[in-house]
């Protein structure tokens, strides 16, 4: 149990004595090792499934709808020159180069991201007093706007592969 980390006045006591023992849920968050074969035949992985995000730079999810974009991107550019009369006999092989296209584009990106969070996992969760005061440090260049913020801001906005935001409206048809 988590609880003694907590201080006696702390209100998640009350939360869990208030709650029946079976509705408490506990899961823990871990690091996956990032896959290295996001497709086999024509089944291609996108999002958690092939580079799972701890949720330290709040990213997982934002990760998920980009490799989405990608892949649509990939197969909008390679299958539309083939025929669909085509696209029966050469199917695995088109969707391979596409699937491969899509994990080259997606993969440096994901993995940056995947390492910034691990990071953030560790400095979050050390108890070195040192790494707390680095933590504290980055944290404040962060909110103050400073070297750190840019880095982060470069990485997360500028390197984004989605740049045409209009085109993937929701209400774009309507």
């Amino acid at each position: 149990s988590i609880l003694p980390q907590f201080p006696d006045t702390h209100p998640i006591h009350d939360l869990v004595a208030h709650t029946e023992q079976n509705r408490i849920l506990h899961f823990g968050l871990y690091h996956r090792k990032h896959k290295t074969t996001w497709f086999r035949g024509n089944v291609v992985l996108l999002g958690d499934s092939c580079h799972a995000t701890l949720p330290y730079v709040g990213q997982g999810a934002n990760q998920a709808i980009e490799d989405a974009i990608v892949l649509s991107d990939c197969l909008d550019s390679h299958l539309k020159s083939t025929p669909s009369s085509r696209m029966s006999s050469a199917s695995n092989e088109k969707y391979a180069q596409v699937f491969q296209e899509y994990y080259n584009r997606r993969f440096q990106r994901t993995k940056r991201v995947v390492t910034i969070a691990n990071i953030m996992n560790t400095l979050y969760h050390s108890k070195n007093v040192f790494v707390q005061y680095f933590l504290d440090f980055i944290l404040s260049q962060v909110l103050s706007g400073g070297l750190m913020f840019k880095q982060i801001e470069k990485e997360i906005v500028e390197e984004c592969p989605v740049k045409d935001y209009g085109r993937y409206r929701h209400d774009k048809h309507i």
